[in-house]
């Protein structure tokens, strides 16, 4: 059942008529048939050459046979659950980014682990290795014997979108419909929910719509560091402080509901959900703060890598759902920002906690209060806690399998840019551009004979004054949706035909208010505060959906240290380190003046663009000499002149300063 989605579209050519257009609800399917190209596919290369294609340097538990088998647990470390979460994760960002790629190794590698999970269900439906399910022998939390699943559910999904394999749809709705709703409400089990809707929709089975709502009707916070998502506190005005992934994760749940069934109750607890996550804790690079807890919008605090992929997940569903175009500006934000700079640019190390400002990336520099003085902001191919290890592999595979999708009426929707080529069946397009370096853009249709094709487009709504041609002809201003809108043209096209998209990109200043963040209380509760209200925390420099921010020289050197808080674990590969990163020059700069030039450097992708800006040194000064410090109330100055400062895109960085001290404010 699909549900029309306010998207304005433009109509035939000639006589450009404003109607209504809907986007799938939930139905990509584009996986397999859209291929990366440009600047994006290097990227590809590049994870697939990084970590995604080396488990022996991710350590355990990806050096196993992931979900192809029994991990064998080594240690004490986490509950029975732990280490398939984890591989269920990677497996799904393998997969995807393997269809992605046509890589055929990939793919054998992460349908491997989809193969022996059918083909070893039980006779009852059980799914995955005896510890998710059997609690009499296996240590599981409450909440947790489900979760799993609800993660290598993705990578089924993955599957199924490239082969429709029928014995996926089958097995899940077998294995879902083995629990009573009140388990599946328990914490982060409720998230299969995301499993359970899309079962029903390929199974038409009614039981297992049925069973979701009484799920999540029934759900209760759990009294914990953790929390949880209920559809009361998704539906009220409070702001809420829980642990960052199951936020993300869960927010998801009542706009699948309302995509499934139509009720208006549903969409209002999603919309109203997000916006709460936005509105309390969104950082400027695009990702809401969470270490591990969500902690409010005050810069000085980061936010996990797993973050960067569940939000993102998150908002797929939103986009395909609502057809706001609000959520593909999102998306687009976090990942390219927040995602690319919270991994090294070889993908061979990542960091755990990532931050809009961080002058010092080392063993013990995380100024974050979780694990403070730790190695979580450290670039290291291994991790303390394993998940964002896992979790990196999926967001750009992620946004690749949703830059293209289908609208109702099965015609093609460019919903996320950037340089590509996708199959229809009827022909292809090519999407032609440095997106988001370059706010041009060409898709070019190759078709063995003209058809007639709503070709459905996007004005980001940063962008003012966008331009339209089509084989070379320029649309009128009334033919061309607003900002943050999307639009269609519908014609005869054929093969050759071209539309052009030019978006303008500006270079803007952008005060950050402070406002609210989080302390923690002698209880272990987490409780929000207000922080100076208006107070300045800086100013950003973007550009289009770009953030950009000053690549502090840094001095790089291998931490050859065995931490015990590592178990062990550590590369098996000596091209992959662990590093100490510290600042090599002066990052202590306050913007001077609001004057900015934008220079294009002649390359694809990160490197093809940076940004100039009047700066003055300050007075400032790392944190006890081994952290980042916070943006000073009070900015004083140092002797000299004013610096031009060369900034760089925000994903092209490790150390960096994104959140400016501002002298014109």
């Amino acid at each position: 059942m699909r549900y029309s989605n306010i998207v304005l579209r433009l109509c035939a050519i000639a006589a450009v008529l404003p109607c209504f257009a809907a986007l799938p609800c939930y139905e990509d399917g584009m996986l397999s048939k859209t291929r990366p190209a440009g600047w994006l596919r290097q990227a590809c290369h590049t994870q697939r050459d990084g970590l995604t294609g080396h488990p022996e340097a991710l350590s355990y538990p990806y050096d196993s046979c992931l979900w192809a088998g029994e991990i064998v647990r080594e240690g004490g470390h986490g509950d029975g659950w732990w280490r398939y979460e984890q591989t269920a994760y990677y497996t799904d960002g393998l997969l995807r980014l393997g269809y992605a790629l046509g890589d055929e190794a990939l793919v054998a590698k992460g349908e491997r682990g989809v193969d022996w999970t059918l083909d070893h269900a039980t006779d009852e439906g059980q799914l995955g290795n005896p510890c998710l399910w059997d609690a009499k022998n296996y240590n599981l939390a409450r909440g947790y014997e489900m979760w799993p699943m609800a993660v290598f559910f993705r990578a089924m999904k993955a599957k199924y979108d490239a082969t429709n394999d029928p014995r996926i749809p089958a097995a899940l709705a077998k294995y879902y419909l083995l629990y009573p709703p009140e388990k599946i409400a328990e914490a982060r089990n409720s998230v299969n929910i995301e499993g359970m809707v899309w079962t029903y929709r390929k199974t038409g089975d009614k039981r297992l719509l049925d069973l979701a709502e009484k799920a999540w009707g029934g759900k209760v916070a759990k009294d914990d560091w953790s929390g949880d998502l209920t559809p009361q506190n998704c539906a009220d005005s409070k702001p809420i402080y829980m642990h960052g992934v199951s936020y993300c994760e869960e927010m998801k749940i009542p706009l699948l509901l309302y995509a499934a069934t139509g009720k208006a109750e549903y969409l209002q607890q999603a919309t109203n959900v997000e916006h709460k996550l936005c509105v309390w804790h969104m950082l400027p690079d695009g990702c809401p703060s969470s270490t591990e807890q969500t902690r409010g919008n005050c810069v000085h605090w980061g936010h996990e890598t797993c973050v960067v992929t569940d939000y993102t997940w998150a908002l797929g569903y939103y986009l395909e759902t609502t057809g706001e175009a609000e959520y593909a500006d999102k998306i687009e934000r976090c990942v390219f920002n927040a995602g690319f700079g919270a991994v090294d640019n070889d993908f061979k190390a990542l960091q755990y906690f990532s931050n809009v400002n961080q002058f010092i990336a080392t063993a013990d520099s995380n100024h974050n209060p979780y694990f403070y003085g730790s190695t979580w902001m450290q670039y290291r191919p291994t991790h303390e806690t394993e998940c964002c290890a896992g979790n990196v592999h999926r967001f750009l595979p992620n946004y690749i399998s949703r830059m293209w999708l289908k609208d109702v009426s099965g015609e093609p929707v460019a919903a996320l840019y950037g340089p590509s080529e996708v199959d229809f069946g009827w022909g292809s397009i090519c999407e032609e551009t440095d997106y988001p370096f370059d706010g041009k853009i060409v898709f070019r249709f190759s078709l063995e004979e003209p058809r007639e094709t709503s070709f459905t487009f996007r004005v980001p709504g940063w962008c003012r004054g966008a331009e339209v041609k089509v084989n070379g002809r320029s649309l009128a201003g009334n033919e061309i949706p607003a900002p943050g809108k999307f639009g269609s043209i519908k014609r005869i096209f054929a093969d050759g035909d071209t539309v052009e998209l030019d978006l303008p990109m500006e270079v803007e200043f952008e005060a950050i208010a402070r406002s609210r963040y989080v302390i923690k209380d002698a209880v272990s509760k987490w409780v929000g505060v207000i922080d100076g209200p208006g107070a300045s925390q800086g100013t950003i420099v973007r550009r289009g959906p770009v953030l950009f921010a000053y690549p502090i020289p840094a001095l790089r050197s291998e931490d050859v240290e065995e931490h015990a808080s590592m178990r062990g674990k550590k590369s098996a590969n000596p091209d992959f380190k662990c590093w100490d990163l510290r600042p090599a020059g002066p990052f202590n700069f306050a913007l001077a003046r609001h004057s900015a030039e934008a220079v294009r450097q002649g390359r694809p992708g990160f490197g093809s663009v940076s940004v100039k800006v009047p700066a003055r040194r300050i007075k400032w000064e790392l944190e006890g000499g081994t952290m980042t410090p916070r943006i000073p109330e009070n900015i004083e100055l140092e002797p000299g002149d004013e610096e031009i400062l060369t900034l760089v895109p925000y994903g092209a960085t490790t150390l960096r300063l994104a959140a400016f001290p501002d002298l014109q404010r």
